[in-house]
């Protein structure tokens, strides 16, 4: 199964969990937020080849290799809404990357 695709679902699991929460409005807007996060793999097409199921993208691509910046801003953005939901967008991406790349590339003996 494709890495986007399990980013998008998980943004959306995040996402309708958080909306049942009756303290936050529910808003197409926050919802495209959350899902603009993913834009965050568009370094994907600057590499060769375009996928690659053994590369780690916090080595190889460059808007990964910041990921600390990119995690200290999306905490800021924490505070903000409706921007939170970006925040929360971009921390899950990174932790689903996180996970692919210390879990499911070591278990597969890829890296």
């Amino acid at each position: 199964m494709p890495r986007t695709f399990i980013h998008i679902c998980f943004s959306l699991v995040i996402y309708f969990l958080i909306i049942l929460s009756p303290q936050i409005p529910f808003s197409v807007i926050s919802l495209l937020l959350l899902l603009s996060a993913e834009l965050i793999d568009l370094d994907h097409l600057l590499s060769k080849p375009i996928y690659h199921p053994k590369r780690n993208p916090f080595k190889t691509h460059f808007l990964h290799k910041n990921w600390k910046l990119i995690l200290l801003v999306s905490l800021v953005f924490l505070f903000f809404y409706p921007i939170s939901f970006l925040g929360i967008g971009l921390i899950s991406h990174l932790f689903i990357d996180f996970i692919y790349t210390k879990y499911w590339l070591k278990k597969l003996n890829l890296i």
